[in-house]
């Protein structure tokens, strides 16, 4: 597997996030078999290397959960999961701290309405005066991201480190003349 990439994130709130590749390819038929085919080894896999990737210093790894329906559909949360993985191979704590107090789906939402992005409440005490590794699947706006980021900065996180699997690039702007 190639190096993975930090992404410079044009956005304050998350500056860096760390990321296997694009959302394209080979990356994203493994994303799509873990996801809808329910192969967790896939995963594991992709949280050993995300591990590799980030290699700081991580007090917690948590992730970005899905919706309840997703949950009971799929049978898993494929973020927690790649969490579980990174945190077994940081040999840190894998804490659920964030519960989704919304059910919008982001998949198939325009930009403009992802970029609401979803709420989330926080487990204070798992978090406070530490650094965390928020995990999640894909990185499409960044708004799941941002979201949950400043849910636990909050709630009191020293700091909030964020690692993806994959980007998605974002659309070329149009040129108006």
């Amino acid at each position: 597997m190639r190096a993975p990439h930090v992404l410079a994130v044009r956005d304050a709130a998350a500056p860096h996030v760390a990321a296997l590749g694009e959302y394209r390819g080979e990356l994203r038929r493994a994303i799509h078999a873990m996801k809808f085919r329910n192969a967790r080894w896939i995963a594991v896999r992709f949280g050993r290397h995300l591990a590799r990737a980030v290699g700081e210093t991580i007090d917690v790894v948590t992730y970005a959960p899905t919706t309840n329906l997703r949950l009971r559909r799929r049978g898993l949360d494929q973020s927690a999961l790649i969490a579980s993985s990174v945190a077994r191979t940081l040999r840190v704590r894998h804490v659920r701290t964030l519960r989704r107090v919304d059910s919008r789906v982001q998949t198939g939402a325009s930009r403009a309405q992802r970029m609401h992005g979803p709420r989330y409440v926080v487990r204070r005490r798992a978090v406070r005066d530490r650094t965390v590794l928020l995990v999640d699947d894909v990185l499409t706006t960044g708004s799941t991201l941002r979201h949950a980021r400043e849910a636990l900065l909050q709630a009191g996180a020293r700091d909030v480190r964020c690692a993806v699997v994959a980007y998605e690039k974002a659309p070329p702007l149009s040129r108006v003349e």
